[in-house]
């Protein structure tokens, strides 16, 4: 299974955000950790940066990306 068959969506298994910026903003499907339940949580959509510098994502908590995409232009 490749990432056209998902859409836009790219697999972080596939690859990572790049790029000449410091960090890039992209639409993700992610899972945060609950740490009531002990779990992580259901699949949302956010908006989360990618730091090219650091190779990771710019998250405050524990979340797991599963996929990305770039955002859409601006109307």
């Amino acid at each position: 299974m490749n990432s056209t068959d998902f859409g836009n969506w790219i697999p972080c298994t596939d690859r990572l955000p790049n790029g000449n910026s410091i960090d890039v903003s992209c639409l993700v499907t992610c899972r945060e950790w609950d740490l009531f339940s002990g779990n992580w949580g259901e699949k949302e959509i956010r908006i989360l940066s990618f730091s090219i510098k650091k190779n990771e994502w710019n998250t405050k908590s524990d979340i797991k990306v599963e996929a990305w995409m770039p955002l859409p232009k601006t109307y």
